[in-house]
């Protein structure tokens, strides 16, 4: 099944000031991506690293006081340090993929297209999705999510900055 041909598709774009090569490596290595990816008050615990194009990173977030959710990339392209394409999804223990907790029409899979420029020592970070296969409510679904999505991807890029600037 193709991806959804549709152009409306959510975008974020954020700049930071480190070299594009220094922005991959927070992507590509699992240690890195541990410290940051997810939303604020989040612990990441990577179970499989396999950064290659078909290859998974399947991780558990958990939160003070609450079950793990576990969640999924399956990695389409890889070709650093300028774009990465992966589908995202939620999942079970195992890694297979499963709904969301919260709504039985949320997409499936959402695939990522995330694009690193660099110039003067600054790097842009284009990170469009959109849903995967999806159903008609799903679609629905994604598209009323948008504003959600502003905040949890926003966050998630405030904590890449952070990290990067500890580093």
């Amino acid at each position: 099944m193709a991806a959804n041909a549709d152009p409306i598709v959510f975008e974020l774009i954020r700049r930071f000031n480190h070299p594009r090569d220094t922005v991959w490596q927070a992507w590509s290595q699992a240690g890195q991506l541990q410290r940051w990816w997810g939303p604020a008050g989040c612990t990441i615990e990577v179970v499989l690293f396999e950064f290659r194009p078909g290859g998974f990173f399947h991780y558990g977030m958990t939160f003070d006081q609450a079950p793990t959710m576990w969640g999924r990339f399956n990695y389409r392209e890889i070709a650093g340090p300028g774009r990465l394409v992966w589908l995202n999804s939620f999942a079970n223990a195992r890694g297979g993929i499963a709904r969301a907790p919260f709504a039985d029409s949320c997409p499936l899979e959402i695939q990522n297209t995330v694009t690193f420029t660099e110039q003067a020592g600054v790097t842009t970070v284009t990170l469009q999705a959109q849903p995967f296969g999806e159903l008609p409510a799903e679609r629905q679904y994604f598209d009323d999510l948008q504003p959600s999505l502003e905040q949890g991807y926003g966050g998630t890029f405030d904590r890449l900055a952070n990290h990067l600037t500890s580093r």
